[in-house]
């Protein structure tokens, strides 16, 4: 096997796919996923784009092409549940590909309280190796106990009903507003997962952990590196989501070679993502997945559908309903965005001259800034210590993006008003429950981690800083 298209030739490989795609490979109509996308260099270079998005008729061309498969999230009998974890690194995004064994032994704390607390929670799932980390999936079928309940926990802004009422490129039929519900509702369930495994493994790993990619200090003098729980795919429609498929290839190094460098791009082989199973060695697992008829010996054994996790994950979704977290959701939910007639009287009045610079920069300049996490959990950190109300921070936002600063998100496709509340809701969420501290809101912090526009600025962030308590009081 001497290609991506010569190692997807091999039949286990492809029942493997068809498997997670929710059917079998000689029928892809039967599959549940609603559409399927490819992605690699054969694109890169026939049609100068790095991704294809299609019906699922399309799974051999696909595969035939040597693309990487990605299955959507969206699904015809179920609410497909993903956690992504990937270790990141700001000062050298190469790492994980030129020293993995190292990467993914820093990973290997977190994996393991992920593996603990799911075996905790008894809820069953598929463990795949990415090529940044892992994705921890199950689902849990339409119009269960489960899924009902997600139903009436999840909330819709009308700019995503009129998106999910519609069809275009990603859409091909309608959303059911009851599944596109379901799935913000688990949004909010994942954020009290996240919480769960962030405070399970404080102090545990060699890196920090933290939400969607935002940046961390030096940890040993070397990169300002991290674990990333990224929950970015709850603060999306349903329609634009997809994840990479167990047995696919992985060859983003090879097509985003202005991230890793040439060097990677040129000595680093085409990965597979494998899954991960209890008796596999972490060193095993890292050399087959570059070796395709490793890979392709792995996809003769075991299977890779999706469990269901109805009952336990129903169990776990009412033990959210009654934490700190679900009534801080309770109290987001209370209160709506200004109508955008009112944001010449209301958001954009904020005085950006009376804020530290490092909170002004990312309002006043917000393309690519409020597209980053680490501004905007900055940002939501300050303006809710400040009295804001979480959903008016979101609306804020929300007023930025719905305005022409040339953004590279089509806000057609994507929605402005959900990605906006969920910035919002993840952060402030994360302090009204009290698990972000707020160690690095802090001046030095701040210069340490390059985010200080404007050194001795007359502004001390350690003088906003709440305690805990009064935190977890302002969620009530």
């Amino acid at each position: 096997m001497n290609s991506p298209a010569d190692y997807y030739a091999d039949p286990h490989v492809r029942e493997r796919i068809a498997e997670y795609c929710g059917g079998v490979g000689a029928e892809p109509m039967s599959f549940s996923a609603e559409y399927l996308v490819g992605y690699g260099a054969y694109l890169k270079s026939s049609a100068h784009k790095e991704y294809f998005s299609s019906d699922v008729s399309n799974f051999h061309w696909i595969l035939d092409h040597g693309l990487d498969i990605f299955r959507s999230v969206w699904d015809k009998e179920s609410t497909v549940v993903v956690l992504d974890v990937e270790y990141f690194n700001i000062d050298y995004p190469g790492e994980i590909y030129h020293d993995p064994a190292a990467c993914f032994l820093k990973l290997e704390p977190f994996h393991e309280v992920v593996q603990k607390k799911f075996q905790e929670w008894g809820i069953p799932h598929l463990t795949i190796m990415t090529g940044q980390g892992y994705h921890f999936a199950f689902k849990v079928l339409a119009d269960s106990p489960a899924d009902q309940t997600l139903e009436r926990i999840g909330c819709l802004p009308d700019s995503l009903v009129g998106k999910y009422t519609a069809t275009s490129e990603h859409r091909h039929r309608r959303v059911s507003l009851k599944h596109g519900r379901a799935f913000d509702g688990l949004g909010r369930v994942m954020e009290y997962v996240g919480h769960e495994l962030v405070r399970a493994t404080a102090g545990v790993g060699p890196v920090p952990v933290v939400f969607s990619d935002i940046a961390v200090g030096s940890v040993d003098g070397r990169y300002r590196e991290a674990i990333s729980v990224d929950l970015t795919a709850y603060g999306d429609p349903i329609f634009m989501r997809d994840i990479r498929c167990p047995f696919s290839t992985h060859q983003k190094h090879k097509v985003q070679v202005y991230k890793v460098g040439q060097r990677i791009a040129r000595e680093i082989p085409v990965q597979i993502s494998l899954p991960r199973r209890p008796d596999t060695p972490l060193h095993d697992l890292l050399t087959r997945r570059r070796n395709f008829a490793a890979a392709a010996e792995v996809a003769k054994t075991g299977d890779c559908i999706l469990p269901g996790a109805d009952d336990p994950f129903d169990r776990l979704i009412r033990t959210y309903l009654e934490s700190p977290l679900a009534a801080f959701h309770r109290e987001f939910d209370s209160a709506d965005h200004d109508p955008w007639q009112a944001w010449p009287r209301t958001y954009d009045r904020l005085k950006l001259s009376n804020l530290p610079p490092c909170i002004a920069l990312p309002i006043r300049h917000p393309n690519p800034s409020l597209l980053q996490p680490t501004h905007v959990q900055n940002v939501v950190r300050y303006l809710f210590m400040n009295g804001w109300h979480p959903k008016h921070i979101g609306g804020l936002i929300r007023s930025k993006y719905e305005r022409p600063y040339g953004w590279s998100e089509d806000w057609t496709h994507f929605d402005a008003c959900s990605r906006a509340n969920f910035w919002a809701r993840l952060y402030a969420g994360a302090l009204a429950a009290g698990l972000d501290g707020l160690t690095d809101f802090n001046c030095v912090s701040m210069q340490e981690r390059r985010l200080c526009p404007k050194p001795w600025c007359g502004h001390n962030l350690a003088d906003i800083r709440p305690r805990p308590a009064a935190l977890r009081r302002s969620a009530k």
